[in-house]
């Protein structure tokens, strides 16, 4: 389910924001392997939504969470093994309410 709902996020986005997402692809790579290697376990569990039950980290230097790349991911208890890593990218073609 949260894949076809990234998968249809993706979809909505024109050239310009998906362009500008994958030349961070590298950074947000690099910030993701540094930051769960360290603890995977840093990342804030969602409590709520689509994503309930994965763990959260961002990537950007906004103070806003939604301005960042959002990266969910789930880990294993008990080995700290990072087994799944959804991104999206906070520039969206969508209006602010």
């Amino acid at each position: 389910m949260c894949l076809d709902k990234i998968q249809q996020f993706f979809s909505d986005q024109g050239e310009e924001t998906l362009k500008w997402w994958f030349s961070k692809e590298d950074e947000i790579i690099d910030h993701i392997e540094v930051t769960l290697s360290r603890n995977p376990f840093i990342g804030k569990s969602v409590e709520s939504g689509s994503f309930e039950g994965l763990r959260r980290i961002t990537y950007g230097k906004s103070r806003h969470i939604m301005l960042n790349y959002i990266i969910y991911y789930a880990v294993h208890e008990s080995d700290g093994y990072v087994d799944v890593i959804n991104i999206l990218p906070s520039r969206t073609q969508r209006k602010r309410n």
